[in-house]
């Protein structure tokens, strides 16, 4: 399993599992290289490793809250690997990399009446906040975590 930036030719894959941005934005996002994906590198099939056609098993893409802040807008893992770690790794992956670009704090958010809010937490992420979204029935929560000088 390797985790990478997102490129061009993951763009189709990428829009099957994050169906919540149009596909000119989504592809902006790649460009902007604001996208990681997991992929699965190879399967085992009698014994030999062989090349999977489309091996892009998970996303995660951000944007800048207020320009400044990296902030999670989704992260989506297949539901054939999930519970093996790789979301934990995909976000331990970008909080590095957003420290090393100067980053000192990153943001995402969930809904109250989602799990979601569990695994942030775990991670060391604070509720900061929640509000209302309009057409959505349970509040958004909004978390904050500090990243390691």
């Amino acid at each position: 399993m390797i985790i990478e930036l997102a490129q061009g030719k993951d763009k189709q894959k990428i829009a099957k599992l994050d169906s919540h941005i149009p596909s000119p934005r989504l592809g902006e996002c790649i460009w902007n290289g604001q996208v990681y994906v997991l992929k699965d590198d190879s399967i085992k099939n009698g014994g030999q490793n062989h090349r999977v056609k489309d091996p892009v098993v998970g996303v995660l893409r951000y944007s800048l809250f207020w320009q400044t802040i990296p902030f999670l807008d989704l992260l989506y893992i297949d539901e054939a690997y999930r519970n093996h770690g790789f979301g934990t790794r995909m976000m331990h992956e970008w909080e590095s990399h957003m420290a090393i670009c100067g980053y000192k704090y990153v943001m995402t958010s969930t809904q109250a009446d989602e799990d979601a809010w569990k695994f942030y937490e775990k991670l060391g992420y604070h509720k900061v906040g929640g509000f209302f979204p309009p057409e959505q029935e349970a509040e958004e929560w909004m978390y904050m975590k500090e990243l390691d000088k």
